[in-house]
């Protein structure tokens, strides 16, 4: 009986023409549907990564311009020789920094008497960047960034400008990434101030 009932169901299909264009679309769209069919991503909703940079992300390599962008934004507290702002701004940026990284970085850059001495108004610093390049990736997924620059540092009335040329080294950490070493390659000697 249930072979006679599909027996006529397939006649009726195959003489009606446009009855059997629907049940083709039907099934084609089922088929195709299927096929389609996406997993959700985890980070929907989120900008899209190129390749490598995911791939380097799961690795825990750095991608070079997200290590030169964020040096960039890291100098702007780093590298803030303001009296008003520098001591806070300092501060920040050493959060952002491996505890060896700060020690190198307060005695080249911060010590306590040029840290006292922009408080007091006795010396007034400005670094300017004139360029901030990813130079070199580490088989450890580590970026050097290259950072070349001019400080002026003016004590009384006699300001004096130094080319600072310096690398800093950036890595992945499990909350973001941080600066974790650095090396002056021509730096001023601002604690001399």
């Amino acid at each position: 009986m249930l072979y006679e009932i599909a027996q006529a169901l397939v006649r009726r299909i195959l003489r009606d023409k446009i009855l059997l264009g629907l049940v083709i679309i039907g099934i084609l769209g089922i088929v195709m549907s299927g096929m389609n069919k996406e997993e959700p991503s985890p980070n929907q909703g989120q900008p899209q990564q190129s390749e490598s940079a995911q791939q380097a992300a799961s690795s825990g390599a750095v991608d070079p311009k997200l290590a030169t962008d964020f040096v960039k934004w890291w100098m702007g507290g780093a590298f803030d020789y303001s009296a008003a702002t520098g001591a806070q701004s300092h501060e920040q940026a050493f959060g952002w920094m491996t505890n060896d990284a700060v020690a190198k970085f307060k005695a080249a850059y911060w010590t306590q008497d040029t840290a006292q001495s922009i408080a007091s108004g006795q010396l007034v610093a400005r670094f300017q960047p004139t360029s901030v390049e990813a130079e070199a990736v580490n088989p450890d997924g580590s970026v050097v960034v290259g950072v070349t620059g001019n400080l002026t540092v003016q004590v009384g009335n006699q300001p004096t400008s130094q080319q600072m040329v310096a690398d800093f080294l950036v890595t992945r950490h499990r909350d973001g990434l941080r600066v974790a070493d650095l090396n002056n390659r021509i730096a001023p000697a601002l604690a001399a101030y």
